[in-house]
């Protein structure tokens, strides 16, 4: 049996997005890489890296694929056609020529409800209901906290992974980069999940297991370390049901930023441009730009990117 594929992280590149949601639809149709390899009468590396979200499949290969797992074949073709395109540097359109991915629209992406009897208390069976995060960039170093009420759906759960993605400012080059996490109350953190350069997971121990239907509120405090830029963005990126998302930042008002743009449902690549083609905002007299949304649509991107004061452009 070979070892499970390392965790994709969305950092914004229309090829990672890709292998993500092709690894989705694999994980929906229930196949291993092995199964997947025989029944495309492809090589295990060649499904594998795929997936991997290095590089682009060929046309044939995710194809192959997506009718083996039972994907809408031509909307994939379409999909790949997108992001073929936005690879090209002399696209006009680049990341943000990719409109609706294959399974928008279609069947839900993560299952929500567990079998009848489930008793697991593995990390599954649960959507979130709300997230209020306040963001604060007027003190020494950004610091977030986020309100988050998840609701189960299944008996006996008991932890949920809390991740998170820190990517680079661009031209950030130092060695060091970190996130602190901590929990202000509903349950404890502890190690797990997979650690990488940019992204940040721990499990949230729960102060009992939830039984289906009920709801629990946990509140987080997300520090960057002090000198370590941040990215000039804050976004929601739900990857299963998330139904309402409040985003209020508080902008350091003797150094302004020079607009700030709304970000709805987007695709991940969008969010690392400068002006995604939005009607610009300004903070009001306290220095805050507030947001909300609803109904979200699963793998888009929702929240606020702005051009700082000290920016070009």
């Amino acid at each position: 049996m070979g070892r499970p594929q390392k965790e994709i992280v969305l950092d914004g590149s229309p090829v990672r997005l890709f292998a993500y949601w092709l690894r989705d639809l694999r994980g929906t149709a229930g196949l291993t890489l092995d199964q997947l390899a025989r029944r495309t009468e492809y090589g295990r590396t060649t499904v594998s890296d795929a997936m991997r979200g290095e590089k682009l499949p060929t046309r044939p290969v995710t194809l192959a694929i997506v009718g083996v797992c039972g994907g809408d074949a031509r909307r994939w073709a379409e999909y790949w056609a997108q992001v073929r395109r936005a690879m090209d540097p002399d696209c006009p359109d680049g990341p943000a020529g990719i409109v609706a991915p294959p399974w928008d629209g279609t069947a839900p992406v993560h299952a929500e409800h567990c079998p009848a009897g489930c008793r697991r208390a593995e990390p599954h069976g649960w959507y979130t209901e709300s997230v209020f995060t306040r963001l604060r960039l007027d003190t020494p170093a950004p610091e977030a906290l986020e309100r988050r009420t998840v609701v189960s759906t299944c008996d006996g759960l008991a932890r949920i992974p809390v991740g998170v993605s820190v990517p680079r400012r661009a031209g950030d080059t130092s060695p060091g980069h970190g996130l602190e996490i901590s929990v202000v109350h509903g349950g404890r953190l502890a190690d797990g999940g997979p650690q990488y350069e940019s992204y940040f997971e721990r499990f949230l121990v729960l102060p009992a297991p939830l039984t289906a239907g009920m709801r629990h509120e946990y509140e987080l405090r997300l520090r960057i370390p002090p000198a370590q830029p941040m990215a000039p963005h804050f976004v929601h990126v739900p990857l299963t049901r998330s139904e309402r998302f409040r985003l209020r930042v508080g902008f350091d008002r003797a150094r302004p930023p020079r607009a700030v743009w709304r970000l709805a449902g987007v695709p991940p690549a969008v969010i690392y441009q400068q002006n995604p083609g939005t009607p610009a905002q300004y903070p009001d007299e306290q220095g805050l730009v507030e947001v909300e949304f609803r109904a979200m649509k699963v793998g888009y991107g929702y929240g606020l990117c702005w051009l700082d004061a000290g920016s070009g452009g």
